[in-house]
């Protein structure tokens, strides 16, 4: 996956848009409430849950966002399988 810092664009390696990123709560990881799934966790504040990209394929990704556009999505920089990319 490539992540533009700048625009909070998260792409596929071949350049198809997951989702534009955007939270008003910004909560830490760690603040948001368990899930059975560990690579998931309940946001207390908008009711949504938080799916952490690191844990996922693009694929799996690009499935979630087509069946629920309004899906919030965890990048954390560091993660193995993100590249930075300050282009489209």
């Amino acid at each position: 996956m490539k992540f533009n810092p700048h625009t909070n664009h998260l792409f596929t390696d071949d350049g198809r848009l997951i989702k534009r990123l955007h939270c008003p709560f910004r909560l830490d990881w760690s603040k948001l409430g368990p899930r059975d799934d560990p690579s998931a966790r309940n946001c207390h504040i908008c009711q949504h849950t938080v799916t952490d990209t690191a844990q996922r394929t693009e694929d799996e990704l690009l499935a979630l966002m087509s069946a629920n556009p309004k899906a919030c999505l965890k990048v954390d920089l560091s993660q193995d399988n993100l590249t930075l990319t300050y282009q489209r």
